[in-house]
């Protein structure tokens, strides 16, 4: 396993816009072509906005979207989203893509990664495996508006 990790341009939109609809859509979601492109092209062009894509030789093999919060005296990083395809999960990549990531940031000046995940227990092993830990001042707050 060595992958290779290019940020995202415009012109590579399509190709995540596919991997993206494939994806969701097999877990039972509804994503069009529209919707999906909207969702990352939003946040390709957000100010401060990295997106990343990780390959296997040719094979998109994942991507991760995040964006930089600036603070008075820090910068962190919020990870949006990362995605493994299904049958590359449990291989190293998920792993390899966030030691990428730590270190590209780190690079930049970064001094924290934060990021919302879910309360599954493969998704907390993944990321506690990772050195991610809950934390301790922040609370998720919720207002569903439908």
């Amino acid at each position: 396993m060595t992958p290779t990790y290019i940020r995202l341009e415009e012109k590579d939109l399509d190709t995540l816009i596919s991997f993206y609809i494939a994806h969701y859509n097999a877990e039972g979601g509804t994503w069009t072509r529209e919707k999906a492109y909207r969702r990352l092209h939003q946040m390709m062009t957000m100010e401060d906005a990295l997106v990343f894509l990780q390959f296997e030789g040719t094979t998109l093999v994942g991507f991760a979207m995040g964006y930089f919060k600036c603070f008075d005296e820090t910068t962190g990083f919020f990870l949006e989203e990362i995605l493994i395809r299904k049958d590359m999960q449990g291989k190293g990549y998920g792993t390899d893509f966030l030691c990428y990531l730590k270190a590209k940031l780190q690079a930049m000046g970064c001094d924290w990664i934060e990021l919302l995940t879910t309360t599954e227990k493969r998704h907390q092993s993944f990321y506690g495996k990772n050195g991610y830990t809950q934390s301790e001042r922040l609370v998720l707050e919720f207002l569903d508006l439908r």
